[in-house]
């Protein structure tokens, strides 16, 4: 049976950034850190590349559920020997939106690198930029 597709957490912070109703908000705390308003600026728009990475990767993964489900639902029921035309079209897609994937969770892992030095968030060395990245995400965009 397939899993429902994941919502992104963050969505209706990312489009009062898109539409540039309170970046200053949504930095909450960390923008009183941040004395130039061009760097203000830089933070707002790393943090909304930030989370639409974040959208994509969670997207890239729903793909490859999806993708997964439908080429075991036909691999199950499949004759033993040369594979299906519909299967080999599955593995082809499956291949892409793998690569998809990798991409996604890539741009992701810079624009956290990015969002993190914006901000000048201390990222202790032993938890990795990305895991400070996301438990600020979720403690200051809930």
């Amino acid at each position: 049976m397939a899993t429902p597709p994941a919502t992104f957490p963050w969505t209706q912070q990312l489009q009062r950034l898109q539409h540039r109703d309170g970046a200053l908000a949504l930095l909450g705390t960390h923008a009183m850190f941040i004395a130039d308003g061009d760097a203000l600026t830089a933070a707002g728009s790393a943090l909304e590349q930030l989370l639409l990475a974040g959208e994509s990767q969670l997207k890239a993964d729903n793909d490859v559920g999806l993708v997964a489900d439908e080429l075991r639902r036909y691999q199950k029921f499949a004759p033993p020997g040369r594979p299906s035309v519909q299967i080999v079209q599955l593995r082809r897609q499956q291949s892409t939106v793998q690569q998809a994937q990798r991409i996604a969770r890539q741009t992701f892992i810079r624009n956290a690198d990015g969002f993190a030095r914006a901000i000048a968030l201390d990222v202790p060395q032993k938890l990795g930029v990305v895991e400070t990245v996301m438990r600020w995400l979720r403690t200051n965009l809930a």
